[in-house]
């Protein structure tokens, strides 16, 4: 019997909301939202979708930088109530990344920051994205890396995982994932234990 990732999802980060930036997971997500923000310039006005936003960090620091409306994804209610008390500025809403919320073309800027190994099939959330970003939009992934323990760490994951983590992608394959949605990579790097992408949706 198959997994239901998004569900296992659901129920982890329901019960750890409030005690996720605190934790050793909320400690590591840190690291990702930093290198987006050093990474990415997002133009006055734009709208900006952080999809799995857990408390609502990443669009707080971004916003920072820049003025845009933003938006939070989280497959948990739990995340998103605490990002909506928290940074009320902003619009948290609880669904499922294979199914946006939202209209075709909604968005700018769509960030997923250390989420897409949590994506049951990733080329529906992709799907998704090239569906919900305006034309010449711009796709961001920051993901785990791990060059060496992958294939370990995945096994584990398939027999042990409690918390909706399904896979995690080598640069070269997540590249390619992107390359057949129809996106155009502009920027695919690696740094330590983050691989980043930054990519166009085609005009």
């Amino acid at each position: 019997m198959s997994k239901d990732y998004e569900k296992l999802s659901e129920n982890y980060y329901n019960t750890h909301a409030k005690k996720f930036e605190d934790s050793f997971d909320g400690f590591l997500s840190g690291f990702f939202k930093r290198y987006i923000v050093k990474q990415l310039d997002i133009p006055d006005g734009s709208r900006v979708l952080d999809v799995g936003s857990a408390t609502g960090k990443l669009l707080t620091l971004l916003s920072e930088k820049s003025d845009f409306d933003g938006f939070g994804l989280d497959i948990s209610s739990e995340m998103t109530k605490l990002a909506q008390a928290t940074y009320p500025k902003f619009e948290f809403v609880t669904g499922s990344a294979m199914q946006l919320p939202f209209e075709n073309q909604s968005f700018d800027v769509i960030v997923c920051s250390a989420s897409f190994h949590h994506f049951p099939n990733p080329e529906t959330f992709l799907a998704e994205v090239m569906r919900t970003l305006s034309v010449g939009g711009k796709l961001v992934i920051a993901e785990i890396r791990l060059p060496i323990f992958r294939q370990f760490y995945n096994w584990y994951l398939a027999q042990f995982s409690k918390e909706g983590d399904v896979k995690v992608y080598d640069f070269d394959e997540l590249a390619t994932l992107l390359e057949k949605a129809g996106f155009v990579l502009i920027k695919g790097q690696k740094h330590w234990q983050i691989q980043y992408f930054q990519a166009h949706k085609k005009a």
